[in-house]
């Protein structure tokens, strides 16, 4: 798949290569949330300042690309992009409940009553190949109202993975007692309530998603909307896969019922071929241009945020500032060869729960 995408681009560079201005680039960004801890801590422990949540997202991503404008007979027929880089991704949504259980599992902490357990997880790692497409601007009713649109395909092949969700109830003041169904997609075993740890020899999958984005100007405004992975698909031949319903304790206590049948683990684990997807990613943008002023909106899943950024031309380029609720702010500097942008919710980054970073190079011809 892999390679036939890349000969495929080349060679629709190579037959429509009458007047086409080449680039290429390399690309970095990071997004990364995390409610209940600070980011440094989701992996470290749960040891910092904790506060009840439901989220922890990130999304981290880096390639290097070539794109060409392509013309015919003097008219622009668009820009095609190729690339060539490698995505880690982590989206877990839980109920405050269960990270409290968390926090006193991994402190060795007691419990304060019962809590639920709700946890739903979606980890990958993989290299990719994306190719894409933006249209040259098409006119409509007059000059001063263009529009245009951007496709394109991403294609992974993702070997580390960490799917699952637990449902049921942990009994306090122990973090040892608890009942819970769990479905769970794995290459390495991490679950900490059936504290065991095995690799499964895990054959890397094939994936692709589809991202879309449109584009409209007029003569003051600009209104961008995209959505990135649109549809995803990911498949593996050959992971771990346990559905157990597990309880570690016995009792006719109708307020400690657990959801299990019997006292132990109820169900198998198997190697299996395996399906998954993760969710939509929106991104909006409603800019003025003459006071260069813009609404911005996200949304991946559980995960959204609505800023505003105020830009400002100087003879080093254009420099933004950016503030996004919940708690990021930031700034931006953007010039013909060199673009980055940071923002996050405190200076001090070990206690950051909100971080951004994007970065850019290009070479022109």
């Amino acid at each position: 798949m892999f390679r036939i995408s890349v000969l495929c681009l080349f060679i629709v560079a190579a037959v429509l290569p009458v007047h086409a201005a080449n680039k290429i680039d390399a690309r970095f960004s990071v997004l990364a949330n995390a409610e209940p801890v600070p980011l440094e801590d989701m992996v470290n422990g749960w040891d910092g300042d904790y506060r009840r949540g439901e989220l922890a997202f990130a999304d981290l991503s880096w390639d290097i690309g070539f794109s060409k404008d392509i013309k015919f007979n003097q008219q622009s027929l668009g820009r095609a992009r190729i690339s060539k880089g490698y995505r880690i991704y982590y989206y877990l949504t839980f109920d405050k409940e269960t990270a409290d259980f968390y926090r006193a599992l991994e402190q060795k902490q007691s419990l304060e009553g019962n809590k639920k357990l709700d946890l739903t997880v979606k980890h990958f790692e993989s290299p990719s190949v994306s190719v894409s497409y933006l249209s040259p601007d098409f006119n409509f009713m007059a000059q001063s109202f263009t529009s245009s649109f951007s496709v394109g395909l991403n294609m992974y092949k993702p070997g580390h993975l960490q799917f699952g969700k637990v449902k049921g109830f942990t009994y306090g003041p122990t973090t040892d007692e608890f009942s819970a169904n769990i479905n769970y997609r794995y290459d390495q075993f991490k679950l900490p309530l059936l504290k065991e740890e095995q690799n499964i020899d895990t054959r890397k999958g094939n994936a692709y998603t589809l991202d879309f984005g449109l584009n409209i100007n007029t003569e003051d405004w600009q209104l961008a909307v995209n959505a990135n992975d649109f549809f995803s698909q990911f498949n593996w031949q050959q992971v771990g896969v346990t559905q157990v319903c597990v309880q570690s304790f016995f009792t006719n206590n109708t307020t400690n019922k657990g959801v299990c049948a019997t006292i132990g683990g109820n169900g198998r684990s198997d190697i299996k071929a395996v399906s998954e997807t993760i969710p939509v990613s929106y991104h909006g943008l409603l800019k003025h241009k003459q006071y260069d002023v813009s609404l911005l909106g996200f949304q991946h899943g559980a995960y959204q945020r609505l800023g505003i950024e105020k830009g400002f031309q100087t003879g080093l380029g254009r420099f933004g500032l950016f503030l996004y609720h919940p708690q990021l702010l930031g700034a931006s500097w953007q010039t013909d060869y060199f673009n980055v942008q940071f923002g996050a919710d405190t200076l001090k980054l070990s206690k950051a729960r909100n971080i951004q970073l994007s970065m850019g190079v290009n070479w022109h011809w």
